[in-house]
């Protein structure tokens, strides 16, 4: 799975704080031969360390015996033991609060969004460590990447990405289209047309499931009108920006035409029953399980997971992609990272965790995270490419501590046009800073309106988005309800903002 999560078109942001430096601590790095670094007064030998991380999911297939082989690969120069604790996606979050906020051992922990833990000062500043340990992590990141992904100067967490915009893709049941007769989609008007005929010829299947609100709301509008750059403004519902104008709108005040046409559209999909009829709970995983003809996924083309999970649950079956997404846009970024890997501050073995990270940002050892054994469950395809061993395939799992554009590489299966995509998606060159790009929001000073506004946006936002209400009285309902705390958030967005901008001047 991409997590995905929130990204560079859509304008994610990191929070500024000033914060006081954590003291750098753990264990000494290895010497050459394995000796230690350390003092001479302690202990001469590089004892063995056992990393715990945090890692949102399940593991794949086959995850025993890559981690045994990186272990192995690790014996005679880190002397680390990996204890990767899997939390399922529908707990992580509430598991990773818990744990920083007891204090539990760990010493890596992925996370999506970390700006509040920065602000509590959980994590560690890692721009020494990563000096002293690191320079492959950022060797195989772009200056834009790190320096877009600080908060207040500083790095408290390696950004995860491959990206400069955050792919997204519808994905169909290709099976299902070519039993339908309908010629591969090449719009957007092609693809509603054939979640009609499937409503029509295939009853037992939904035509539509997707993967949430985010995925059908702005991001769907703005895709519709590229030149309009419509994003949302962090996870706050009912704020956009638009334009490139560096100016925060509401929807209440300024509803943009393409949002409110999205909504319409999406309102008449759930009429219809195109759209799932528990839309507001279900996510693409039903699509893996056989239950959808269209879903919505964080990638360019069909991921291998994907392919691999649905043939499994419909032998027979297969999936392709259809994207709005073109290699001659002329797209902005703000080169915000979707994950990060970050040294919760209890950790005890810093150092030794940032030489990991940097072990992992290596070519070999990042191949064997990301697609598994060579030989066995991949093969190299060419520069920047390999192909999955269909008999024996890896869905490797690197978004969550290793990804960066420079060492990833594409699955040489899919189509050229889908390579093509993922090549201009990972060169910052194609894409136009954003006025936003660098900018971080503190949001302590509405930190009340904030908190009433997310659980408004789940009530009232989410359901317009997903044509469970009719647009123009749920957004009647969300303004009753959250008004106050949109016009409060964006006032205080809009004058951070703006002294951000009056100092690049």
């Amino acid at each position: 799975m991409r997590f995905f999560r929130k990204g560079p078109l859509l304008a994610s942001f990191a929070l500024a704080v000033v914060l006081s430096a954590c003291s750098s601590g753990g264990s000494a790095p290895p010497a050459e031969n394995g000796k230690s670094n350390l003092p001479a007064s302690e202990d001469a030998t590089l004892k063995p360390v056992t990393l715990k991380i945090m890692f949102p999911g399940d593991p794949p297939a086959n995850w025993d015996e890559v981690k045994t082989e990186m272990q192995n690969r690790m014996a005679d120069s880190l002397n680390v033991t990996l204890n990767v604790v899997f939390i399922p996606w529908a707990d992580v979050l509430q598991k990773r609060q818990v744990a920083l906020s007891s204090a539990e051992d760990y010493d890596l922990i992925w996370d999506n969004n970390p700006v509040q833990n920065i602000a509590a000062g959980l994590y560690e500043p890692l721009d020494d460590l990563i000096d002293q340990y690191g320079p492959d992590i950022k060797a195989v990141r772009s200056t834009e990447l790190m320096e877009a992904n600080k908060v207040n100067g500083k790095q408290y967490a390696v950004p995860l990405e491959v990206n400069f915009i955050r792919p997204w893709t519808f994905v169909i049941r290709k099976d299902i289209r070519e039993k339908l007769g309908v010629k591969p989609i090449a719009s957007y008007d092609e693809l509603i047309d054939f979640m009609y005929a499937v409503k029509q010829k295939e009853p037992g299947l939904t035509p539509f499931i997707p993967n949430g609100a985010e995925h059908i709301g702005l991001k769907l509008a703005g895709m519709l009108d590229p030149a309009a750059n419509l994003a949302t403004v962090l996870n706050y519902p009912g704020l956009y920006t638009k334009g490139n104008d560096g100016k925060v709108y509401n929807i209440f005040d300024d509803m943009d035409p393409l949002i409110m046409k999205t909504f319409e559209q999406n309102r008449k999909l759930y009429k219809d029953g195109i759209l799932a009829k528990d839309a507001l709970t279900l996510r693409n995983s039903e699509f893996t399980k056989g239950k959808a003809a269209v879903s919505t996924f964080n990638d360019f083309g069909v991921n291998l997971s994907t392919r691999t999970s649905l043939e499994k649950s419909v032998p027979g079956a297969a999936a392709e992609a259809f994207t709005l997404y073109s290699p001659d846009m002329k797209l902005n970024s703000t080169y915000k990272a979707g994950n990060f890997i970050a040294v919760p501050v209890v950790s005890k073995n810093k150092a030794r965790a940032v030489q990991f990270l940097n072990w992992l940002n290596q070519r070999d050892n990042y191949d064997l995270l990301a697609y598994g054994i060579k030989g066995k469950n991949w093969e190299e395809a060419g520069e920047g490419l390999y192909k999955p061993v269909q008999a024996n395939p890896y869905a490797g799992i690197p978004f969550a501590w290793g990804w960066n554009p420079k060492l990833d590489r594409i699955d040489a299966s899919l189509s050229e046009d889908v390579v093509a995509l993922n090549k201009w998606e990972r060169d910052p060159s194609y894409f136009t800073p954003d006025a936003l790009a660098g900018f971080t929001f503190d949001p302590s000073p509405v930190a009340n309106e904030v908190a009433q506004l997310s659980n408004a946006g789940k009530e009232f936002y989410d359901p317009i988005v997903m044509g469970v209400t009719e647009p123009s009285e749920g957004i009647a309902m969300f303004k009753k309800a959250a008004y106050d705390n949109v016009k409060k958030v964006q006032a205080a967005f809009q004058k951070q903002l703006d002294a951000y901008l009056a100092s690049k001047k």
